[in-house]
């Protein structure tokens, strides 16, 4: 078993108060620069999935309608933060995160097997910021303004 004595040593080590203290300080200095900017970047990046998630519901409603049945509707209303996907009976509300409709009356896009009419939608951003989704006869989806 070892003794007490052999466990100290004639020179303690460690951080002084002082030193803990400024360190601590830096740290809190550089998280309060840096927290402001991840707010932008958060906005930017909820914009960016919300747009996504819409050329990605239109393309796959597209092809779904393809295979016949009940066509899908994408309603987006006037200054709502949200869409809904209608298909039959089912209903689903899609967020638009930062993103409203620019519209004044109701967009109503039914998706058939046979896409004859082009569509254009505007989104306003909370910033002002216009972005644009185009549905062409080919059944492409574009996604504009980013």
């Amino acid at each position: 078993m070892r003794r007490k004595e052999l466990w100290s040593h004639k020179q303690e080590s460690g951080f002084t108060l002082v030193e803990v203290i400024v360190v601590l300080t830096l740290i809190l200095l550089l998280a309060g620069l840096i927290y402001p900017l991840s707010g932008a970047i958060n906005k930017r990046l909820l914009i960016k999935l919300s747009l996504e998630q819409i050329k990605s519901d239109l393309e796959e409603l597209s092809s779904q309608a393809l295979g016949g049945g009940v066509p899908p509707i994408i309603i987006f209303e006037p200054e709502q933060e949200y869409y809904r996907i209608e298909l039959g009976d089912l209903s689903l509300k899609r967020q638009l995160s930062g993103l409203k409709v620019a519209a004044e009356t109701e967009t109503r896009i039914i998706i058939s097997d046979r896409i004859n009419d082009a569509f254009n939608l505007t989104l306003l951003a909370s910033d002002g910021k216009e972005y644009q989704i185009i549905f062409n006869n080919q059944g492409e989806v574009l996604v504009g303004g980013e």
